[in-house]
């Protein structure tokens, strides 16, 4: 059985990237800011300028990349966890931007022999691989 990934250039992901803000408390977060993605399933980059800070997934069955990227970016959904201390704390601009990759977008990176794996398998190795790869600087 083999898995193959191919790991895109972080700057071609940066390319498809939205910016999206930081909510302090007080203030609102709206998930329409990561457009259609949003209600999507797989695995997010984060970008601080051209540098990749953080890569994450979403977990489980029912949750988007809206409702875990609120958790990383509205002070009061991150509950004093994720990241969202790490990004309050970043001089903007450069802006905080994101690229989303779906799983639908996963598969088409992944190459699978002589085994079959849902689409939401694919999101926890490729979250690992793309960590290993980028070497975000939040990654911890």
């Amino acid at each position: 059985m083999q898995i193959q990934f191919s790991v895109p250039p972080s700057q071609s992901l940066l390319t498809t990237s939205l910016p999206v803000p930081i909510a302090r408390r007080g203030e609102s977060w709206s998930e329409a800011c990561l457009g259609p993605n949003r209600k999507n399933q797989g695995v997010y980059i984060i970008f601080h300028g051209a540098q990749v800070i953080y890569v994450g997934k979403t977990d489980g069955p029912s949750m988007s990349f809206g409702m875990r990227l609120r958790r990383e970016f509205q002070e009061t959904a991150s509950s004093g966890r994720h990241i969202y201390p790490k990004l309050a704390a970043l001089t903007t601009p450069p802006n905080v931007q994101v690229s989303m990759l779906a799983t639908a977008d996963i598969r088409k990176m992944v190459s699978l022999s002589g085994l079959v794996l849902a689409d939401s398998d694919l999101i926890g190795p490729c979250e690992a691989i793309l960590i290993a790869a980028y070497r975000p600087v939040f990654q911890t």
